[in-house]
């Protein structure tokens, strides 16, 4: 009886043990298959006008993660406020830079530690973006007399600007960045804008794109203008003022919130 029930037992651990090994096996090869997958995508396409790290791969990579962007804080606002939130940035389509820039800034400066330990790609994502997410707050402050986030009452924070909390979602979004989402984009990219006509699409996509943040600029400077009472005496203060009145900017910017004074 007792020779019966411990070879039971036996058969039982051995059936637990055969299916933790399969499930590892199983992990392992996921592994390497996205390892590899990985590689492929960070290889490319040799000869695409936007192969490996050039102008045209970081603008395409800023022109798709200013609209990602806008698009998941979009998402993110409604599903945890339950409120549809205008998260544009620019006057002109649903645009960020802040979200292009900073997917730029994250590629550029850890791309290279893909294969490293995730440690410091952690780190190195939370001091990048908290340090830039500062410095955006203190130049919209300085330029604007506005400010689009405050985080003085979450602990640890600087000046209201970026928070010990953000830092570490910086960290976590550094992370994902360059371990999953930047080795597939580069892929996409690479693979999918025309070789023949990539380059003339950049650069009409430049100049859309430097238009909207001139406008978008020159708009928000105006509605500045006109809270300090300066009246248009200039053309582009008129056609700011009748393009982009007040209500009108209050929509495409809900979150902007004028300080007292500029920096």
């Amino acid at each position: 009886m007792l020779y019966a029930f411990y070879k039971k037992r036996r058969e039982r651990l051995e059936k637990k043990l055969e299916a933790v090994k399969k499930r590892e096996a199983a992990a392992l090869a996921r592994e390497q298959k996205n390892d590899e997958e990985r590689r492929e995508n960070l290889k490319g396409v040799p000869g695409h006008f936007a192969h490996g790290l050039n102008f045209y791969k970081y603008f395409w990579i800023f022109f798709i993660c200013c609209f990602l962007g806008v698009v998941i804080e979009t998402v993110f606002c409604l599903v945890t406020t339950g409120r549809l939130m205008q998260r544009t940035g620019l006057v002109w389509g649903p645009f960020n830079l802040i979200y292009g820039i900073g997917a730029v800034l994250l590629t550029a400066c850890l791309h290279r530690f893909v294969t490293k330990n995730d440690r410091w790609l952690f780190l190195g994502g939370a001091v990048l973006g908290g340090a830039f997410e500062y410095f955006c707050s203190w130049l919209q402050e300085t330029v604007t007399g506005t400010v689009s986030w405050d985080y003085s009452n979450y602990p640890l924070n600087i000046n209201g600007r970026i928070n010990a909390l953000y830092c570490l979602f910086w960290g976590i979004l550094a992370l994902v960045w360059i371990k999953e989402l930047y080795p597939r984009l580069n892929g996409w990219i690479e693979r999918s804008v025309s070789n023949r006509y990539g380059k003339a699409i950049t650069w009409l996509l430049v100049v859309f794109m430097l238009a909207n943040s001139l406008v978008s600029g020159a708009a928000v400077m105006r509605w500045q203008q006109r809270y300090d009472g300066v009246p248009a005496t200039q053309t582009w203060q008129t056609a700011m003022d009748e393009a982009y009145p007040d209500d009108v900017l209050s929509k495409i910017y809900p979150s902007m919130v004028r300080t007292k004074n500029k920096v």
